[in-house]
């Protein structure tokens, strides 16, 4: 059964070789390929480096070592397909193969829960991910392989993948969870057992298709991803893998392009371009938005009139993901990558059920939001708001901070600025910052008449707070940003505005970068504080103190 259509094809490519249109690609490979392949070093991971996560949090070392050998196996074993006759591309994925096969686990240590406990055959992320690339450079360069090659393949994805999966009948967490985990696992086991186990597969399709439902209910009706830009691409990245493949696995039987809801989860992406490509980035996000084009292709072939598919300048290459490389390749639209929609279209969206809002002029571009504090990748960032301008946030959501042990653990997490609310532009009452919970959580959300709502109060815990109603109006120039305080103490009251630009205040106005705040100084006192962020920049806090008796504070935006 061909399921990768015409990467089977050698014609294909034969064309890929010399095409204008797949140009840029062969060229990021070849550079890539000089750059990192060219060395005989292939090093074996280091127990040093491994343990690190337990003694120091430290994930980098290890992992940058990790994801090295599948970045350079996936270029290699793209210039094999473009160049079969260059013996040196084959013969440098075969050792890449063989040293892979050699890791003690294919699961990160962050994954892997414990040290001291010899569990090599884990199935995390990227376990799953590298048996899946592995299927399919199989079932490419399968004929081109040395046979011991092929059977270690087959053989550690049997004893890795397949059989930890199989013997159970739930695998647990990530099994049973809404996050990109449930789809990124479960995709790339069922990928993989579809390409080499199809009998396996088979017996195994109604928990795969289980695990995706699952996946899906994580998100709302109204398709917000809550993890953030870029785990929606790699979470329904792996869910459009899927049910891609499950549909021609079932001849068609099995069909989700037919669903409502995918097309909605299908047009997050681009409802979360803010100016050019600065992005909405909530929760672990980043602030600006690099998409796949493989992906957003295959989505406007299937939804032509809903997705839209913005300059081809904000795309990327491949990542060490040689099944979203490929892609690339087979699912290339040179008509949309030639006609792109025009990124400054202006857009209002309001989502009611998560609670965010979006909007987009030719002047700026903003979000705000309401939720509460326990989603995924969670940040205490009830009421939190984005204001963005030629091409940058200005007055920013910094997004995620670096990922190390402590940055998960549940005891530290937030003490950490990016996830603390500390790093967030929302109010500080009493020196209370907000907590983390489902009870944390906004109420009376609405956007009616042109004026996104919400009371933050419920976040707090602070003796004699009731509400916190945290409104912002617009025209297409300005933002006007109004908080008004039912708070019977006697605390202070601080109105924070986050930016990783340094602020300049001039009488009622603070200027950040070619944005102004401009404020009335009859109610508050402002100052200007700073942080520096593990990632070694400062991070600036522009601090509104309320005067005392001073329950309102507004300011324009612009």
């Amino acid at each position: 059964m061909n399921l990768l259509e015409r990467a089977h094809d050698k014609e294909f490519w034969a064309e890929v070789r010399v095409s204008d249109t797949y140009k840029k690609h062969r060229e990021f490979l070849l550079a890539m390929w000089d750059k990192h392949c060219q060395s005989d070093d292939i090093e074996a991971l280091r127990y040093s480096d491994f343990k690190l996560f337990w003694t120091t949090g430290d994930r980098k070392i290890y992992e940058a070592q990790y994801f090295s050998k599948r970045h350079r196996l996936e270029y290699s074993a793209f210039l094999a397909l473009i160049y079969p006759e260059e013996e040196k591309y084959i013969n440098k994925a075969m050792d890449l193969i063989y040293a892979i096969c050699d890791e003690y686990t294919w699961c990160l240590p962050a994954h892997q829960r414990v040290l001291e406990v010899n569990n090599n055959c884990r199935v995390d992320l990227f376990a799953s991910e590298t048996g899946y690339h592995l299927s399919e450079i199989l079932t490419l360069l399968g004929d081109r392989l040395d046979p011991l090659i092929k059977n270690r393949i087959m053989a550690e994805t049997e004893r890795r993948i397949v059989i930890p999966y199989s013997s159970v009948s739930n695998y647990g967490w990530w099994e049973n969870g809404t996050s990109n985990w449930t789809a990124v696992c479960t995709g790339s086991v069922a990928g993989m057992m579809m390409h080499l186990y199809p009998e396996k597969a088979k017996e195994l399709i109604p928990r795969f298709e289980a695990s995706m439902r699952r996946f899906l209910s994580g998100f709302g009706d109204d398709g917000i991803c809550f993890e953030g830009c870029g785990y929606w691409g790699y979470g329904f990245g792996f869910f459009t893998l899927y049910a891609d493949l499950i549909k021609k696995f079932t001849d068609g039987e099995i069909d989700w392009w037919k669903l409502d809801k995918v097309k909605t989860v299908a047009t997050f992406l681009q409802k979360m371009f803010l100016s050019e490509n600065s992005s909405v980035s909530f929760a672990d996000g980043g602030g600006r938005l690099t998409y796949s084009p493989w992906l957003l292709h295959y989505l406007k072939n299937k939804y032509p009139s809903d997705v839209l598919v913005y300059d081809p300048k904000y795309g990327g290459n491949g990542s060490g993901k040689f099944a979203y490389h490929l892609r690339q390749f087979i699912w290339y639209d040179k008509d949309i990558y030639d006609n792109p929609a025009p990124h400054n279209t202006p857009l209002e969206c309001y989502f009611d059920q998560s609670q965010w809002f979006v909007k987009k002029t030719e002047s700026y571009g903003f979000a705000a939001k309401g939720g509460c504090n326990a989603e995924h990748h969670n940040h205490n960032d009830v009421g939190s708001f984005i204001f963005a301008k030629n091409g940058r946030q200005v007055l920013m959501d910094i997004g995620s901070g670096i990922y190390t042990r402590q940055y998960f653990a549940a005891d530290t997490r937030y003490t950490i600025l990016e996830t603390s609310s500390r790093g967030h532009s929302v109010p500080i009452v009493d020196g209370a910052l907000q907590f983390y919970g489902k009870d944390a959580a906004a109420k009376n959300t609405t956007f009616e008449n042109g004026v996104f709502s919400t009371d933050i109060a419920g976040a707090y815990k602070c003796e004699g707070l009731d509400s916190i109603k945290r409104s912002f109006a617009f025209t297409n120039d300005t933002v006007t940003l109004t908080d008004e305080f039912v708070y019977s103490g006697a605390g202070e009251i601080v109105d924070r505005i986050v930016t990783l630009f340094e602020p300049k205040v001039d009488g009622c106005t603070v200027t950040v970068e070619d944005v102004t705040v401009t404020f009335d100084p009859a109610l508050c006192d402002v100052s200007v504080n700073s942080e520096i962020r593990e990632r070694k920049d400062t991070c600036y806090f522009i601090d509104f103190k309320l005067k005392p008796g001073v329950r309102k504070f507004t300011c324009t935006i612009k």
